[in-house]
């Protein structure tokens, strides 16, 4: 598991709270969008304005949409300026495994991670190269496909290509309507590993586009020719090397957008052109001893929302320096981390530190007992602040405290599974 610590750790030594939907998991599932997966597990809640496409938020532990991180494979992803991501073009042709881990995580990650983290890994390529082909169709003249290619060479090149797409004519969301909403929507990625000498070096790319027809809330009859397209893509490239045998550093270049269009001829307060990126530097190290592990990095990126019609571009910036460390033993695993956050976008409270503190005990064979208390924080998002006539430049960001317990008892065949 690589979310609750930044780190692959093994999951009985984690005192954190989650959760690891594997790819087999997610093949026999069927679903056709990741909130179908999401939304059966413990802890979360799903909405959607409409049917496929339609803006879809997820709810974690009581807290808002914004108070969840959304990570994919490392790299921050959202809306700037609502802060938040929207769910609805997000399908899981291309993902191996998601891990959801609860409770606030800022001391990890920063702002926006209140009610917990969800980060999506892309599929890598390995072995021989493979082909895999799907396809489904049903009512309402929807269907849905996908092709992928994966596998490795021996001059150690993985590779991952993946594209998908979905169709369907939809519904009315409209109370009493009668014209049809419908949505497509089509997805590329590619996961490229490379090894030279002792060092990795990873390429991620992936784009999702959608568009739908909309009807808008409250309406009771159709709203006719209004329609949205949405982007979303990330491109990501991390390096990898040992420093020495026990310390390990890595560096992530990437970048995040997402764009909503929406065109109404009939009415021109329908009309949207929002554009909104996310620059992202990520430096970390680990240092794995004996009994102990130590994390320590730096954190930054630049969020960016333009909105031609209002007029409107703001940038927010933020930076931090985090460290954590954790002690194992066979009876005792104590792990705990500390951040400190500077927003460039905030005039009161602009400076943020959060911290964790977590143990897990294993009192008999395959017993596990934790408990977690941790701090966590969300700057106001770039609407919030600085959006015309609504906005606040004045906003401090919100706080949180979270604690949990837990005790867990694994039985397999004969023996006793920690």
């Amino acid at each position: 598991v690589v979310t609750a610590g930044r780190i692959a750790e093994d999951p009985a030594r984690i005192s954190a709270d989650i959760t690891i939907i594997g790819e087999d998991e997610i093949k026999k599932s069927q679903a056709s969008t990741v909130v179908e997966l999401l939304r059966r597990q413990a802890g979360i809640n799903t909405s959607s304005t409409g049917g496929p496409g339609q803006s879809t938020s997820l709810y974690m532990r009581g807290g808002n949409s914004g108070h969840v991180l959304v990570l994919i494979d490392g790299v921050r992803v959202g809306a700037p300026s609502t802060g938040a991501f929207d769910w609805g073009l997000m399908s899981p042709e291309d993902i191996e495994r998601i891990e959801i881990v609860r409770g606030p995580q800022s001391s990890l990650y920063g702002a926006d991670v209140m009610s917990g983290v969800i980060q999506i890994f892309t599929k890598t390529g390995e072995g021989k190269t493979s082909l895999r082909i799907h396809g489904e169709g049903g009512g309402q003249a929807s269907s849905r496909g996908s092709m992928q290619v994966s596998g490795s060479t021996e001059n150690g090149i993985s590779y991952a290509l993946t594209a998908a797409g979905q169709r369907t004519d939809g519904v009315s969301v409209a109370a009493s309507g009668t014209e049809r909403d419908p949505y497509q929507q089509s997805q590329l990625s590619s996961r490229i590993g490379m090894d030279l000498g002792d060092a990795t070096i990873e390429f991620t790319a992936r784009q999702s586009v959608g568009k739908n027809s909309l009807d808008g809330g409250w309406v009771l009859s159709d709203t006719l020719n209004w329609s949205a397209s949405s982007r979303q893509s990330i491109y990501s490239l991390e390096v990898s090397y040992p420093i020495l045998d026990q310390w390990e550093s890595s560096l992530q270049l990437s970048r995040s957008a997402d764009d909503v269009t929406g065109y109404d001829p009939g009415n021109a307060a329908n009309n949207s052109d929002i554009h909104t990126t996310i620059k992202q530097i990520n430096w970390q190290n680990h240092i794995d001893l004996a009994d102990f592990s130590l994390l320590f990095g730096l954190d930054y990126h630049a969020d960016r929302a333009i909105n031609p019609l209002a007029p409107f571009n703001k940038v927010l910036k933020q930076s931090a320096g985090f460290t954590s460390l954790s002690w194992h033993s066979d009876l005792l695993d104590l792990n705990g981390s500390l951040r400190h956050d500077r927003n460039s976008g905030l005039i009161n409270s602009a400076n943020k530190s959060t911290w964790h503190a977590g143990a897990v005990l294993h009192p008999l064979q395959g017993v596990k007992i934790s408990g977690n208390y941790g701090t966590g924080f969300k700057a106001p998002s770039i609407n919030d602040l600085y959006w015309p006539t609504a906005g606040n430049p004045n906003l401090k960001p919100e706080t949180s405290r979270g604690w949990d317990t837990a005790i867990a008892y694994a039985y397999a065949g004969d023996q006793l599974q920690g």
